[in-house]
């Protein structure tokens, strides 16, 4: 909080869109997690979206954005995702290979 305090949460929801998820990233979670999550939206060099509707490189960190369509499809798979890793099907996060991968093909991300 502004005041320094902290509250416990199970779950924060950031419902915003005036500014890119990148600068969103960096202002409330710091530069390390914006330096290890890397850019967000637009293609990598698997022509995937980059870190969308998928683990990120931060544990517990989750992107869904785009048309009402778009976040009403995705949002299944997201949620299976996320079942998935809480039951430990899949690893918390994606291999941080792929993401320094993706960022560097991409020289004007971030």
């Amino acid at each position: 909080m502004r005041t320094g305090d902290t509250l416990a949460a199970d779950l924060i929801v950031l419902a915003t869109g005036y500014k890119g998820q990148e600068y969103l990233v960096r202002k409330l979670f710091g530069d390390d997690v914006a330096a290890r999550v890397g850019p967000i939206w637009g293609f990598g060099d698997e022509q995937e979206l980059r870190n969308m509707f998928t683990r990120t490189a931060q544990p517990g960190l989750w992107f869904i954005a785009g048309s009402l369509a778009q976040c009403r499809i995705y949002s299944k798979y997201l949620g299976l995702q996320i079942k998935a890793c809480e039951v430990g099907l899949l690893p918390r996060v994606r291999a941080l290979h792929a993401v320094n991968q993706a960022f560097s093909v991409d020289s004007g991300a971030c």
